[in-house]
């Protein structure tokens, strides 16, 4: 009985609603999740024969976000603009073959970290849960590091490039208090493709055509405080 009660008091407590106040202000928050990559990398042999190589990867993905909140004074209608930022552990191998032909090389692709920026548009729900939707533009960093590749001197090379595209999502807020938020939320990036090498001549001793083009899906957990 006793425990009964207490899951009454608790619930009570989260039901409350808030004061009148709107949600206004700069928040910060904490974030910490998984990153779902998608590796497509087109490559295409010193023979003119081509492979499409596509592995999917989960990582770890962690960081910050910084932005501003702003209820329409007697609406439910939230909007707002977001900076952010994420590190994750991606690292995906690969061996790049054409049509099931021999060997040519590997490849390992990192995605140590992305950025981006966001404008958001949101709906409290009650007086303490919100959900809203983002868009924008954000940037990842790629390192494309190839290995063993055969009839080239030297047989390895490395590409370091930042990928940019759409970037946008969902999420959920709820309002502990009136200055902290718990919520989760959803992101799905495109980077532009990328040709790091095309070549019509030979390179090292050989021809051969590079194209990656990745995209991720982000889940956060996230802790956000309003100031």
């Amino acid at each position: 009985m006793r425990n009964f009660s207490r899951a009454i008091l608790i619930a009570s407590i989260f039901a409350t609603s808030l004061s009148a106040d709107p949600v206004r202000g700069i928040f910060a928050s904490l974030n910490i999740g998984g990153a779902f990559i998608s590796q497509n990398h087109d490559y295409t042999g010193p023979s003119g024969a081509t492979n499409k190589e596509k592995i999917s990867k989960l990582s770890t993905a962690f960081g910050a976000s910084f932005g501003l909140l702003n209820q329409i004074e007697k609406t439910k209608a939230v909007i707002g603009g977001e900076a952010s930022f994420s590190l994750n552990q991606a690292r995906q191998k690969y061996t790049l073959n054409a049509n099931g032909g021999n060997t040519d090389g590997n490849l390992t692709i990192t995605n140590p970290y992305s950025f981006g920026v966001y404008g958001i548009a949101g709906m409290m729900m009650t007086p303490k849960l919100m959900f809203y939707g983002k868009a924008g533009y954000a940037w990842m960093k790629t390192q494309l590091k190839y290995t063993g590749l055969n009839g080239e001197n030297p047989n390895f090379q490395t590409y370091k490039k930042t990928m940019s595209g759409v970037s946008g999502g969902a999420g959920i807020n709820y309002l502990l208090t009136n200055k902290f938020m718990v919520g989760a939320e959803y992101l799905y990036h495109s980077p532009s493709s990328i040709t790091p090498r095309n070549n019509n001549t030979p390179q090292g001793g050989q021809v051969r055509k590079f194209v990656y083009h990745p995209s991720v899906h982000t889940l956060n957990l996230k802790l956000s405080m309003l100031f």
